[in-house]
């Protein structure tokens, strides 16, 4: 976008929604984000070919009219062989690339070859982000604990910093833009540690991160419904989120009230854990809505047993029920 069109940029990690596990993209808004469809043009940032264009006919997610009509695309990028961008939420493509491609509906891609040069317009943004991300598959692939949870999310493996690769000026007048401003600028995905609570899980039987087999086809497509991340916010690393795809049948987003203990530091050997959550975005914030108490226990260091005692204060609660669910890497 051109830089006067984007109002401020939200880095990698964000938890949110549908997006349970830290997310592998960032987020750019424009200047007026309650803006009509289509308001800001959108251009490649590099020379390239878009290799895959995309349309999504309906909202993804739980909490923002599940089902609704939507009408957006999403287009990756190609720079070499081993460096790729993407965009996504794009209300409209660019008239070239249209013809290109032809008339996509629900849920239609297209393989493509389509070279373009920096600066070309491709499409164009209104009244919502632009999701971006760079990815470099020279780099090390980042740490997840357990790799083959990862079936068509193998993306976040080979995130590179969103900001690296800009020229200046224009890097650090989008660093300025930046709402995070802890190191590093760009966010992070992958915070692991193996036999740690820390980090991210999948229900038990619930097939890792794109879920079980057939859920893409179906309707509301609930792939996350199995997904749990107990991790740390965004923008402020120092803060604790709790993040799970099904709360009483919803996926929900929490912090951790006292912001402790810290899950990197809980292992097998801490015993029963209890969180009481709230659904503030700060575990300071005195008018967060209490939702009640989640009690965790590590029983090895890849097997998480969970239970959620919606509504409950922690000194209410003495241990586990049959409800209790197990989590694995």
């Amino acid at each position: 976008m051109r830089i006067e069109d984007i109002g401020r940029i939200e880095p990698y990690g964000v938890m949110i929604d549908a997006h349970v596990i830290p997310t592998s993209h960032g987020y750019i808004s424009p200047i007026v984000f309650n803006s009509p469809r289509d308001a800001y043009p959108a251009y490649a940032i590099g020379d390239g070919v878009i290799v895959n264009v995309s349309h999504r006919g309906q909202f993804v997610g739980d909490n923002n009219n599940q089902g609704r009509v939507t009408d957006e695309y999403q287009m990756y990028f190609e720079h070499s062989c081993t460096f790729y961008s993407y965009y996504d939420l794009l209300t409209s493509l660019s008239p070239e690339i249209e013809a290109y491609v032809g008339k996509l509906t629900g849920f239609d891609q297209k393989q493509v070859r389509i070279p373009v040069k920096a600066g070309q317009l491709v499409g164009r943004i209104g009244g919502q982000t632009v999701d971006f991300a760079v990815w470099n598959f020279k780099k090390e692939p980042a740490y997840f604990a357990n790799p083959k949870s990862y079936t068509e999310g193998e993306d976040r493996f080979f995130l590179e910093d969103m900001f690296t690769y800009f020229q200046e000026p224009l890097k650090s007048q989008l660093l300025a833009k930046n709402v995070r401003v802890a190191e590093p600028r760009s966010g992070k995905v992958a915070y692991d540690i193996e036999g740690k609570l820390v980090g991210n899980w999948f229900r038990e039987g619930s097939n890792g991160f794109q879920g079980p087999p057939g859920i893409q086809n179906q309707l509301g497509r609930r792939y996350w419904d199995g997904h749990l991340s107990i991790s740390y916010d965004f923008i402020d690393p120092t803060q604790i989120k709790f993040s799970i795809g099904n709360f009483n049948g919803k996926v929900a987003q929490f912090s951790v009230v006292g912001n402790s203990p810290d899950p990197a530091t809980i292992g097998v050997e801490s015993g029963l854990i209890k969180y009481e959550l709230i659904s503030a975005t700060s575990p300071n914030t005195p008018s967060g809505l209490f939702m009640g108490t989640v009690l965790l226990e590590l029983t090895k260091p890849a097997k998480l047993k969970l239970e959620i005692f919606p509504n409950q204060k922690s000194d209410e609660i003495s241990g586990f029920t049959t409800s209790a669910l197990i989590y694995e890497r």
